[in-house]
């Protein structure tokens, strides 16, 4: 069931495109209008590039005693016994000036979610997790009472010191050595495989936000039948995720190709509508297209 698999050696070559295509055909609800409350208006004024957070690194977590997204608390970490409610203790080792770390909950849709964790051995209600790791592109199983361990092994940023300036009295670089060398690492805690599909999530927290929360099955439903049409629905994981940033842009889309190599390949879309997803399907998925007027990621990066 598990195996270890060699890294791929190559980067995707992106290639920008100004505006979303035009749907070719109608589902049903291709050209379906969410509607919002008045007081949660979508922003469509502000320019959408360097609006997104982008992580370096994201852990996508699978094991959830909350099955939905839309039944999420309004933050992750409200949810006991969970990575998102314990992992803040260790947070000085891995959120740094250099590193950007994410943690995400996700479901997918249909019986896909339930398939992973069966597939995977993961019981209902035990203390095993299951988490996708981007950019390592690494599928991990461990337990949540070796938490510090997986974040030594996995998400550790070291401090630097800050470059030296003779004007500015000098702070020291925040230290998390002691709180590291506490930890050892047993290796056979853990169980990785490899991520060998393509991922695309949308924000679908509506008790964070409600406009996640309305536009999300929509989308997640559009999506779903142009993959079928394109005959590539078992190519790529599709579902929700919790909150990502930038409510005022939804729907946001967050693709993550298999052949991620670095957090320039997290491709994060906003205010996503089911009539742009044809054009998403086609250009972003098959062709490795980023779409300009979409794109909440910094442009200027590539």
């Amino acid at each position: 069931m598990f195996r270890l698999l060699a890294r791929r050696n190559y980067s995707i070559h992106w290639r920008f495109k100004d505006v979303c295509p035009s749907p070719r055909y109608d589902t049903g609800c291709t050209y379906c209008q969410p509607e919002f409350p008045t007081n949660l208006a979508i922003d469509f004024d502000k320019n959408l590039n360097k609006t997104g957070a982008i992580p370096t690194k994201h852990v996508m977590v699978l094991t959830n005693p909350i099955n939905q997204i839309s039944e999420l608390p309004s933050k992750t970490e409200f949810i006991p016994n969970s990575i998102p409610s314990e992992i803040t203790k260790y947070r000085t080792m891995f959120q740094t000036d250099d590193q950007r770390v994410t943690i995400s909950v996700i479901h997918f849709n249909n019986n896909r979610h339930q398939q992973i964790l069966d597939q995977y051995n993961i019981k209902p209600g035990s203390s095993q997790q299951l988490v996708f790791l981007y950019p390592s592109m690494k599928i991990i199983r461990f337990d949540l009472s070796v938490l510090d361990q997986f974040v030594k092994k996995y998400l550790y940023s070291k401090p630097t010191a800050p470059v030296y300036n003779p004007f500015v009295q000098a702070k020291p670089p925040a230290s998390n050595n002691d709180l590291f060398d506490s930890i050892v690492v047993d290796e056979s805690n853990f169980i990785e495989d490899e991520l060998d599909k393509d991922l695309l999530v949308i924000c679908g927290h509506a008790k964070r936000d409600l406009r996640c929360g309305i536009i999300a099955p929509k989308l997640e439903s559009e999506f779903n039948q142009v993959l079928v049409r394109h005959n590539l629905q078992d190519t790529i994981y599709t579902g929700q995720v919790s909150h990502v940033g930038g409510h005022a842009y939804a729907g946001n889309v967050l693709y993550y190709p298999k052949d991620c190599q670095t957090s320039k390949d997290f491709i994060w879309y906003g205010r996503v509508f089911p009539k742009d997803v044809q054009g998403i399907v086609e250009s972003t998925i098959i062709n490795k297209e980023i779409i300009k007027d979409l794109f909440r990621g910094d442009i200027e990066a590539y």
